[in-house]
């Protein structure tokens, strides 16, 4: 595994808001991926600092690279970008509220809009 094959699967992932990849409008880039030992980090920038979809972002960038890559991701917000970037971080790292969050987006189907398999 390598940053090829996180590039690749953030290809098919979109913003909510937009059906642009993460890739194509800048919020993940090659520079933002770090892929070591088998362990995979990214690093996003949301689209703005107030983005109302920044923890939303950031929990389909991470639901699809483990669901595609097979192995746990870690997934941050770029310091300094976004408002409530400690509150979106700790969404992303606490297992239990970001499953919580992964189950309501499919039940309003924006994991399935935003990202394509």
């Amino acid at each position: 595994m390598d940053k090829n094959d996180v590039i690749e699967v953030l290809r098919k992932v979109s913003d909510p808001e937009f059906p642009v990849s993460v890739i194509d409008m800048g919020i993940v880039g090659e520079d933002d991926i770090t892929v070591e030992e088998g362990k995979v980090s990214v690093t996003f920038t949301p689209t703005s600092s107030m983005c109302p979809m920044g923890g939303v972002i950031g929990v389909i960038i991470k639901k699809a690279l483990e669901d595609k890559l097979g192995v746990n991701v870690e997934v941050k917000v770029r310091p300094g970008t976004h408002i409530n970037e400690e509150a979106i971080n700790d969404l992303l790292n606490n297992r239990a509220r970001y499953n919580q969050v992964v189950k309501q987006l499919k039940e309003s189907g924006m994991l399935e809009r935003c990202f394509i398999e």
